[in-house]
């Protein structure tokens, strides 16, 4: 599993799972009024990273959903299909096109990457970040900036995007220059989701490498 992709993946997950324990400074309750209501999302998405001079270096699309608590599913079909599946104590990574279902602990995976410490719903995110609600102009879009005050966190700084109080766009910027760009489209917020959208049962002609019997 990519770091770009696991980043994305626990970036979501604090949106799942830390948001209702906010109680600092008024962007931080700003942004938990936002968030603390969302029970469950659907969306397609456009991810798009882009290098330090502005160019695209890689494009993907697919659908995702999440339900609290941190059960979360994020399909990439094109250009390589990818699924990424958690119930919230198991993760699968699953490469049709490799013919390989990778099976993770949710706790192990969240130590390859200092954001993914954040998943720990009792951690409070004033601890975490600096969030700062950017004031709107004439833009349509509302931004919230979170910078880590862990220097050594792999993410330098996130920004979510909200339109009409539905969570729209993120922004993950890097150490190395490097910016992930999620839009969401087609959102739909609080729908009733099955918990076996959360589950994941490998083919039978896959191989599987589950690094939590280790």
């Amino acid at each position: 599993m990519k770091l770009k992709q696991i980043l994305v993946f626990m970036i979501v997950m604090v949106v799942t799972s830390i948001f209702p324990c906010v109680y600092a400074d008024s962007d931080n309750e700003m942004l938990s009024k936002l968030l603390k209501n969302m029970r469950s999302m659907k969306a397609d998405f456009v991810q798009t990273i882009v290098d330090k001079n502005n160019k695209a270096i890689q494009k993907s699309t697919g659908h995702m959903s999440l339900q609290r608590p941190n059960q979360f599913r994020w399909e990439i079909e094109m250009p390589n299909r990818q699924l990424i599946v958690t119930n919230g104590k198991r993760l699968w990574v699953y490469d049709p096109d490799l013919e390989q279902v990778t099976i993770r602990s949710l706790v192990k995976a969240a130590g390859e990457t200092p954001a993914m410490l954040l998943s720990d719903a009792n951690l409070s995110l004033g601890k975490e970040f600096n969030v700062t609600m950017v004031p709107l102009h004439s833009e349509t879009v509302q931004w919230f900036t979170l910078v880590p005050t862990d220097k050594s966190a792999v993410i330098s700084s996130l920004k979510l995007g909200f339109t009409n109080k539905v969570i729209r766009r993120m922004q993950l910027h890097d150490h190395l220059g490097h910016t992930t760009l999620i839009e969401f489209s087609h959102v739909v917020l609080n729908s009733p989701l099955s918990t076996s959208a959360f589950n994941f049962k490998p083919p039978s002609n896959v191989d599987v490498i589950d690094e939590t019997k280790h």
